[in-house]
């Protein structure tokens, strides 16, 4: 995964009203599922990325276009 990604994605959550268990839980996804997205090891699947985007208030199709630049 693309570290200005992960970079971003921590960074969001951080600023967010949500703890990580917080979104964890909305998600169905482990904490250590969530420090992985954040440190870079592994990424949202599609639908993931989707409701995490709605969840802290940032638009999926700018995520998803840094993606693509990176890839």
């Amino acid at each position: 995964m693309e570290i200005k990604i992960a970079v971003l994605l921590g960074a969001w959550i951080k600023q967010s009203p949500y703890t990580r268990e917080d979104i964890g839980v909305i998600l169905k996804v482990s904490q250590n599922t969530i420090s992985s997205w954040c440190n870079g090891k592994t990424y949202p699947s599609v639908p993931q990325l989707m409701k995490l985007c709605q969840l802290l208030n940032v638009k999926f199709e700018d995520i998803y276009k840094l993606r693509e630049e990176e890839s």
